[in-house]
Order: structure tokens, then C-alpha cells, then sequence
């Protein structure tokens, strides 16, 4: 039940799931209109509860987010991004040489050894 000061359930055990289900049965009962003047005002202030309370919640998840980055080496760490301008562009992987390349290549061909007798 909605405690008349905040709007917070008496449990307190509210989620974000929870919350944005309870704000769309909300949404859809205010817009089918059939509700007296004391209801729809109760229901608008649960409602406007329910909407900052998830967005808080984004809000707070939002600013957990990571980035993966990628290291020369091969390896990956991560950083903690506090707003979208700590994001960087992935770095490009490193170049190999030609030659390594090819002899990677080679080195995954099981008819290497035989291609080499006809050449």
C-alpha cells in the first residue's frame, strides 16, 4: 500500500520491474477515464512516484556502466564511466606484418607440406 507522504510501499521492497509494471497499469487506468476526481489525483501522484522512482533507478545504473577496453597486447581491463565524455573509441587492433600474416596462414593449412612437393 502507498504510504500518503512519498508514495513509498509499506514493505519497502519496491524494484524497478515492480515499479514500472505498477506505472503502466497506472498510465492505462488514468487514460481509460473512468475514475472519480479523488481517484485520478490519487493515481497521478503514485504515478509521478513511480516515474521518478525508476528513473532514479536508470539514473543509478546508468552511472555503474563500464567500458571493455582492449589492449595492444591482447589483453582487456575496464574503466568506470561517469558520463557519456569518458567514452572512447575502440583503438584499432595492431597491424601484423605481411609476412606474418602469410605464415600464420600457412601455418593453418594441413595441405601445406603437400602443396610444397609440387612447387
Amino acid at each position: 500500500m502507498p504510504d500518503g507522504a512519498n508514495g513509498a510501499t509499506a514493505s519497502d521492497n519496491l524494484t524497478f520491474e515492480r515499479a514500472y509494471a505498477e506505472l503502466e497499469q497506472t498510465v492505462q487506468a488514468l487514460q481509460q477515464g473512468q475514475l472519480s476526481l479523488d481517484e485520478t489525483l490519487r493515481l497521478y501522484e503514485r504515478g509521478s512516484f513511480l516515474s521518478r522512482y525508476c528513473l532514479e533507478k536508470l539514473e543509478g545504473v546508468e552511472m555503474k556502466v563500464t567500458q571493455l577496453l582492449a589492449h595492444a597486447d591482447g589483453s582487456y581491463s575496464t574503466r568506470v564511466l561517469a558520463s557519456e565524455k569518458d567514452v572512447s573509441q575502440p583503438a584499432p587492433p595492431p597491424a601484423e606484418p605481411a609476412t606474418r600474416a602469410r605464415q600464420s596462414e600457412d601455418d593453418d593449412d594441413p595441405l601445406r607440406n603437400q602443396r610444397e612437393l609440387f612447387q
